[in-house]
């Protein structure tokens, strides 16, 4: 069968650039004539930037012919956004059809107005505050990634002075696609709901915790009390300076409800709570790429009655968040089929170093079996370095900025997918 670009007629390619910190996909569907393109998210933290943005850009442009059905821009945040900004010259000259962005960022939208203008005063105030009185290496990093990106959404909501923008919410449906005939498209996020949106933790059972040094597990640890101030159970002599145990935790409480950091972190993940969660259903293909989204965004879902049907269906996942402890619940993992779903992760250890959980990524590997990629394993000069490969997995190919994950597809699968797709 004849190839353009190296895809066959009947594939289905998902490109992942190395980017950095930060997310950009290129979905490349069977068209006619050719192949239909939906560019998901161009951007890099700007404490996590390796210099490889205008690269990057560049290849979309050579690789879709700068003509794009679709751009999704997931949420707000630099580290998805801010390519379009870096990038402008070129996004310029681009053909796109549709942008498709969450509610939250909708102008005509009061509730959204609302919201925005909440977040927006607050991350003014944040921000003032740790460039007047400094702060932890990752508290000011999840600052900088707050900033507005008025370019880049300026652009997307412009729809690049070619096309439509659209807004979505969690339920939103769409059974067919321009130009690309056979998609159909579900968004499971983000919901509505205000509650949901500000639900950023799961619960114990739901998530990969943190370890600690005996073995057991903790979330979000708070230790005011350095060394030299700790007394040890045994040292019966001063035994009444010490701190109860429950005195403690009160201490530590009272830290996480007050501090500004936690309140920067809080702030960090509601926005990744609006992310546009998208489900993409192609001739019996089933992708899921679900932005940055955290709890609340997941459970609006997963507690519906066809969470079962979505999971099983499910043959390509591109991990929430950059594989972070608190985005992927643990029950999403445990309900893909075994085995039957590819698995891509856009991260990098630095700005956090504790990004990506590795619990978390053992549990991918096992449930995928072994059809894992993160794109820090693309080397770059003078980039931070993830897991060598030595070798790729099936359906998997990599060039100088990228891994390239295709399927084929018109062939029948496993299991039906047409009562989760339908309008």
């Amino acid at each position: 069968m004849p190839k353009k670009n190296g895809l066959a007629r009947n594939e289905v390619r998902i490109r992942m650039y190395r980017v950095g910190f930060g997310d950009c996909f290129l979905l490349s569907f069977p068209a006619k004539p050719g192949f239909a393109h939906v560019l998901i998210d161009c951007g890099v933290h700007a404490r996590g930037d390796i210099g490889t943005i205008p690269d990057v850009v560049a290849d979309i442009a050579a690789e879709t012919e700068s003509k794009l059905a679709v751009v999704i821009a997931t949420h707000r945040h630099r580290d998805h956004i801010s390519g379009f900004a870096t990038g402008l010259e070129t996004f310029r000259t681009f053909t796109v059809g549709q942008t498709w962005m969450p509610w939250t960022e909708n102008p005509a939208d009061k509730t959204a107005a609302k919201l925005r203008k909440k977040q927006s005063a607050l991350v003014d105030r944040l921000t003032a505050h740790f460039n007047a009185a400094g702060g932890s290496e990752e508290v000011l990093a999840a600052v900088a990634n707050f900033s507005l990106n008025k370019t880049a959404m300026d652009l997307l909501q412009s729809a690049f002075g070619t096309g439509e923008a659209c807004y979505f919410a969690a339920g939103d449906k769409l059974a067919t696609v321009k130009d690309v005939p056979g998609l159909s498209v579900r968004f499971l996020g983000p919901p509505r709901d205000q509650e949901s949106l500000a639900r950023m933790d799961p619960p114990q059972g739901d998530r990969y915790l943190r370890a600690t040094a005996d073995g057991t597990e903790e979330v979000n640890h708070i230790d005011p009390f350095p060394s030299r101030w700790v007394i040890p159970p045994e040292d019966k002599r001063i035994a009444h300076l010490r701190l109860l145990e429950r005195e403690q935790t009160d201490v530590r409480d009272a830290l996480r409800s007050s501090s500004l950091e936690d309140l920067a972190f809080a702030l960090d993940d509601a926005i990744n709570n609006t992310s546009l969660v998208t489900l993409f259903s192609f001739r019996g293909l089933n992708l899921l790429l679900a932005g940055d989204a955290q709890y609340g965004n997941w459970q609006a879902w997963l507690d519906s009655d066809e969470a079962a049907d979505i999971l099983g269906g499910i043959h390509f996942y591109k991990v929430a968040h950059h594989g972070s402890e608190n985005a992927t619940p643990r029950r999403a993992v445990e309900g893909m089929a075994n085995g039957q779903c590819a698995v891509m992760v856009p991260t990098q250890v630095k700005p956090f170093a504790s990004i990506p959980r590795k619990p978390l990524m053992q549990a991918l590997e096992e449930k995928s079996d072994h059809q894992v990629i993160r794109s820090d394993s693309i080397v770059v000069a003078q980039a931070p370095k993830g897991p060598e490969l030595d070798k790729l997995p099936a359906r998997f190919t990599q060039g100088k900025l990228w891994f390239d994950w295709t399927h084929k597809v018109g062939v029948a699968r496993r299991l039906s997918f047409a009562k989760i797709t339908s309008a």
